[in-house]
């Protein structure tokens, strides 16, 4: 039987190992048989030429062998040599992080020519209007919570936390905007882009993804300080930005020209910078002005009282740069004890009990204030 397996062996050109008949190993001329090495698409060559050396494939012994029928085994380079190249990055041209099999993909090429632009732009815009029907969507959502929350608080008593406050406020004001902005996403859908971009007001806050909103805040920023460099370079009043920043001068200016900033009596172009100050829109006559300045600045009391309430702590990050923005404060590239900062000196001055400051006095302060670092004191509860 044994001689019968040599004789075999021998014609389809293999050698036996007499010593054990049951291991064969292929001859030099036929080792491609019976070691087959990984076969992968010319694609991946420059990323694995090294790993198809010697070194990584070895058909030898760690010994010099004096049999020359002794069988040799396939013996693969170690792990750590593998893992050696990798973390070199010296394969191919990929990151040491990357995926072995992995090819990145190309960056799409900029448009370019007068076609190339108009299919990126209606691409752009097509995302647009699927963002603004979600948003829509959203918008119904929330005014259903808000019918829910109001019905309690008539008919059970339930008491407003601040974010149910900021959600029923700002449920009103986006079901608002929701009227000139349908008329124009049913009628003229290919023109909310342009709207997005040039009035941003009439768009509900549901419809604005953070990047949008983040444009929008840089652009009020830039306003806000264009218009302190010229009330500073303009300013021959006693009043200084050093006098508003200390607490027990501000309340003695409150006191002193407290009535020279009543609504009445400022003109309709100083009420239209104080609008566009706190990223309202300064558009229209002075009794409109007045009322829209007013409505904000009672919002902004309100909610005044629910954050001394629940503690600036209980505020997340986001909820600390809204708070900031909408008082006219920075907003942007500020640390978070900055706006907590800054949000602690504003309601010490809101909300103290030995002067009522006037609304319209805190937004001239801010526009002294925008670029100070405000170092004041705790705030007493």
């Amino acid at each position: 039987m044994s001689g019968t397996l040599i004789r075999a062996a021998n014609r389809i050109g293999h050698q036996v190992n007499t010593r054990s008949l049951s291991m064969l190993a292929p001859s030099s001329s036929h080792i491609g048989l019976l070691l087959r090495q990984p076969q992968y698409s010319t694609r991946y060559t420059p990323l694995l030429s090294q790993f198809f050396q010697s070194s990584f494939y070895s058909t030898t012994t760690s010994g010099s062998s004096k049999d020359k029928n002794e069988p040799v085994h396939p013996t693969p380079a170690p792990v750590e040599d593998l893992a050696k190249a990798l973390k070199t990055g010296s394969a191919g041209s990929i990151a040491p992080e990357s995926s072995l099999y992995t090819v990145p993909a190309p960056e799409s090429p900029a448009p370019t020519g007068v076609v190339g632009k108009a299919k990126d732009f209606f691409r752009k815009g097509k995302e647009i209007v699927i963002q603004c029907k979600d948003g829509v969507k959203l918008l119904w959502v929330n005014k259903r919570v808000v019918k829910e929350l109001k019905k309690a608080q008539k008919e059970e008593g339930h008491i407003l936390t601040r974010r149910e406050f900021q959600l029923v406020n700002k449920t009103e004001t986006d079901l608002k905007r929701m009227i000139p902005f349908g008329l124009v996403f049913l009628l003229a859908t290919e023109y909310i882009p342009l709207i997005i971009i040039f009035a941003p007001q009439m768009i509900p806050s549901t419809c604005v993804t953070p990047t949008q909103l983040e444009n929008r805040r840089k652009k009020i920023h830039e306003k806000r300080c264009a218009m302190t460099e010229k009330l500073i370079r303009l300013n021959h009043r006693e009043i200084t930005k050093e006098t508003l920043a200390n607490y027990n001068s501000f309340i003695a200016t409150s006191k002193k020209y407290g009535e020279g900033f009543d609504y009445d009596i400022i003109d309709r172009e100083h009420l239209a910078s104080f609008c566009k100050f706190m990223g309202l829109s300064g558009f229209g006559p002075k009794f409109m002005l007045k009322k829209r300045l007013n409505k904000h600045m009672t919002y902004i009391k309100q909610d005044d009282e629910l954050i001394q309430k629940d503690g600036i702590d209980s505020l997340t990050f986001a909820e600390l740069q809204l708070a900031n923005e909408e008082r006219g404060m920075r907003s942007l590239e500020v640390s978070k004890e900055h706006l907590e900062k800054s949000l602690a000196y504003w309601l010490k001055l809101s909300l103290s009990k030995e002067t009522e400051v006037p609304p319209a006095l805190m937004v001239f302060s801010r526009m002294f204030l925008l670029h100070s670092t405000f170092k004041s004191d705790p705030i007493k509860k």
